[in-house]
């Protein structure tokens, strides 16, 4: 038994998913971000083709032509920095741009807005040399490193399959004028990077998947935690049921409390008990206490000890004790049923009450 409950057969549970979620561990893929970057580099040299294209030449032809080396001699050696920075930035800004704006969107789209708990609590473990070399030669680390030469080495044969056609084309580049070769480097590079791009999102979809699946191994829960989970998040059943125990004894004080100021008892007349008590400051007869067998005794006894009328009426008293609660004042459909008893009582105290004024007058005529 004791070994069942060790063993995780259990599903996650929504807490244990956002316990997880809170210490970023959360299915994702970092070759998502790679195959994006290739698939929209692609895309950027397909529509900014000319752009790159342009400026690449701009600067080709300036240092080939002489004007940058002329400059340098006559020692104006910030104005070719400033030049070749700014060429810089115009070639690579948008593949900087590009690159954050897809490494944050492969990010949402696994894993949505991620907010680490921890992620700015110094962890001085990770620094210590030991730890990390534990990382590196453990079974998660070594497949991943046998899974990073396996991308590495499909890559390659990728990149091969796809240049082995323009091999042949090599010894007539020659004879190209440096646009032409320009644009032909281009949509060889346009080549390589959709074909590899493809494959590094078939890759990213099946590592995503594969992630998930893992993931969801390691969350699973032995039984054992799913009730010291549920214990935790609702408490302990048996202090519950102690405090549900008590509340009910305090309740039922309350309304037995109640019981003496009662006007009249409608009984089953064995095992139901319901007390009415009626008042200038009501605006209907109301339900002051009830109870049930053991209960119903109780409430009998009260009255006996404080001279209420008890009448028996089975189904007035059945239908109170079923459809109402205690504080709840008399429906209208129940109003004739129950003015009809408290009529009956009245004048039950006004007969009493002329029988006991008779008697006492014959007693001082006497």
């Amino acid at each position: 038994m004791s070994e069942d409950q060790g063993e995780k057969t259990e599903e996650a549970s929504d807490a244990r998913r956002e316990e997880f979620r809170k210490r970023g561990q959360v299915a994702m893929t970092r070759e998502l971000s790679t195959a994006l970057f290739f698939l929209v580099g692609a895309g950027m040299m397909y529509v900014l083709g000319r752009y790159f294209l342009q400026n690449i030449f701009d600067v080709f032809n300036r240092a080939m032509g002489g004007e940058l080396i002329a400059e340098v001699r006559e020692g104006h050696i910030p104005k070719v920095l400033g030049y070749l920075g700014y060429k810089l930035v115009l070639l690579t800004g948008p593949l900087f741009f590009i690159s954050l704006i897809i490494g944050v969107a492969s990010q949402l789209l696994q894993t949505g807005f991620l907010q680490i708990e921890d992620a700015l609590t110094p962890n001085f473990n990770k620094l210590n040399p030991l730890n990390a070399l534990g990382r590196i030669f453990s079974m998660k680390g070594v497949a991943e490193l046998v899974k990073s030469i396996l991308k590495m080495s499909a890559v390659g044969i990728i990149m091969y399959i796809l240049l082995k056609s323009e091999i042949t084309k090599i010894p007539y580049l020659s004879g190209l004028s440096i646009e032409q070769m320009m644009t032909y480097l281009g949509g060889i590079l346009f080549k390589l990077l959709t074909g590899t791009g493809m494959f590094m999102l078939v890759l990213a979809i099946g590592d995503y998947f594969f992630q998930r699946w893992q993931l969801e191994k390691e969350m699973m829960m032995t039984k054992e935690e799913i009730k010291q989970e549920q214990k935790s998040q609702n408490g302990d059943p048996m202090i519950k049921a102690r405090m549900r125990k008590a509340q009910r004894e305090l309740a039922t004080r309350k309304m037995m409390s109640e019981v003496p100021k009662a006007d009249v008892i409608i009984t089953n007349p064995t095992h139901i008990a319901v007390c009415i008590r009626y008042s200038d400051k009501l605006p209907a007869p109301q339900l002051i206490a009830k109870g049930a067998d053991y209960m119903a005794e109780r409430i009998k006894q009260i009255a006996r000890d404080n001279n209420i009328p008890i009448i028996e009426n089975k189904p007035l008293a059945r239908t109170i004790f079923k459809t109402m609660k205690v504080g709840q004042v008399i429906p209208r459909d129940l109003f004739v049923a129950v003015a009809e008893v408290l009529s009956y009582v009245y004048r039950l105290r006004r007969k009493k009450k002329k029988t006991t004024t008779s008697n006492v007058q014959a007693e001082r005529g006497l």
